[in-house]
């Protein structure tokens, strides 16, 4: 029986600071993390990731449990009524008196930089002449850091989980199940939302794509997040060249665990595309990734036939 599904997944973003971190004096400072040897690459957060998910969800046409949250202070109590909002399914919640809480059966990796971080910076102003003053009284300067970067992210669904609310998480004497229709139709809006990924901040100036430019999915019978550690890349006479061997390693690894493998590519990114649809085909058909998404979502559409409608 499928325990989980993998996800893996690259984006591409051009010019922007999706995800800022504080703010130093007039600079906007991006999310870096420092790695062994010393130098930073960028990293967009695994809440803004969950944040733009949920945005797509809505788009999509799925009402958000949080307009219906009640704000008291500091403290945000949830409607907990996970059988009628998706998020809610799929995010979590927790109560603040705790005595309710769903950990989110949707696990998402923070989204991290596959190239250092090269100091490059956005400079912004605004003159007061614009507002009727005279030039001589000047207007406000600040600057942004920015990147152009290739980022991997992981997303691991736990399948057991998915519509499926134990007494405790709803405080009712038992649980409650989802059919598995509405079970489904939910991962495939999870799926089309990740298709559609877009968001952060500075999006008035510095708009990013956040979609797939390589997906990988795998429906598992164990529960791991396979394609957390399995990309690696570099840049050469300006295409991004995706490394093979982890990502052969991490789908070998787990060939005994794998129940459907799909991988999605979009042309004209990749400076090795004829590698790695020679190399990785033995895996399953390497399609466009809207098609391969589409096929995911196909292939979530087989879970659970076993179980009453």
């Amino acid at each position: 029986m499928s325990k989980a599904i993998a996800i893996g997944y690259l984006a591409k973003v051009s010019a922007g600071n999706v995800n800022a971190s504080h703010t130093e004096g007039n600079v906007v400072v991006t999310k870096k993390i420092t790695l062994a040897d010393g130098t930073t690459i960028p990293y967009i957060s695994g809440q803004a990731i969950r944040r733009m998910l949920r945005d797509r969800l809505e788009e999509l046409g799925y009402q958000l449990s949080e307009p219906f949250s009640e704000v008291k202070g500091q403290e945000v109590t949830p409607p907990v009524r996970p059988w009628e909002f998706i998020d809610e399914d799929l995010f979590g919640y927790m109560d603040p008196s705790g005595g309710r809480r769903r950990t989110s059966p949707v696990r998402v990796s923070a989204a991290i930089g596959m190239f250092p971080f090269q100091g490059d910076r956005d400079l912004g102003t605004r003159s007061f002449e614009r507002f009727g003053q005279a030039m001589s009284a000047g207007g406000n300067m600040f600057e942004t850091e920015i990147y152009s970067n290739l980022f991997k992210g992981t997303v691991l669904v736990e399948l057991d989980r998915v519509g499926i609310f134990k007494p405790m998480e709803i405080s009712e004497d038992n649980e409650k199940i989802l059919s598995a229709e509405e079970r489904r139709k939910r991962l495939q809006a999870l799926l089309d939302a990740l298709n559609l990924l877009w968001g952060g901040g500075r999006t008035a100036r510095m708009l990013a794509d956040l979609s797939p430019k390589f997906f990988a999915y795998a429906r598992l019978k164990v529960k791991h997040p396979i394609f957390l550690e399995a990309f690696a890349a570099r840049y050469e006479d300006g295409k991004y060249i995706l490394e093979i061997e982890p990502l052969k390693n991490a789908l070998d690894k787990f060939v005994e665990y794998s129940e459907n493998i799909i991988l999605g590519l979009e042309p004209g990114i990749f400076g090795n595309e004829d590698q790695i649809h020679s190399e990785l085909s033995g895996y399953g058909k390497i399609l466009a990734v809207h098609e391969a998404i589409a096929e995911a979502k196909g292939d979530v559409s087989g879970l659970w036939k076993e179980s009453s409608e």
